[in-house]
């Protein structure tokens, strides 16, 4: 990702960051997390938290402070879908949807992000002709 790309996305509010983070996140079929024998998780609002990111360059640049040792992995999309949201919401976790270094996530009830996924993924329909 070109480094002036990166800025501008990161620079974005969080509203506009999740909207981004929905569409690529589709578009490639892949969620970005930071791990090493462990994922990346913290607390915002009081709220256990799993951040993600739509690419691995954004998630690489939050591998800073107590996350250092950490690396960007890829979590397939159906995977994230059957799986992690329905274990994150079983034990009261959320995602951190696209944190910055400078900026905190978006967090939205697990089945906000399920429903907007969703969403993106279903096919446009065709508008039939007009006669």
């Amino acid at each position: 990702m070109h480094s002036k790309k990166q800025i501008a996305i990161s620079d974005m509010e969080a509203p506009e960051r999740y909207d981004y983070f929905v569409r690529k996140v589709c578009d490639f079929e892949v969620v970005w997390g930071l791990s090493n024998e462990g994922w990346a998780a913290g607390k915002i609002d009081g709220v256990d938290v799993i951040p993600v990111w739509p690419e691995r360059e954004l998630a690489a640049a939050c591998a800073t402070g107590d996350w250092a040792d950490l690396v960007p992995k890829e979590i397939p999309l159906d995977d994230f879908l059957k799986k992690w949201l329905p274990g994150a919401t079983a034990d009261g976790t959320k995602f951190a949807v696209f944190p910055t270094v400078t900026q905190k996530a978006a967090v939205v009830d697990n089945e906000t992000l399920r429903a907007d996924l969703e969403t993106e993924l279903a096919p446009e329909e065709e508008t039939p002709p007009s006669p």
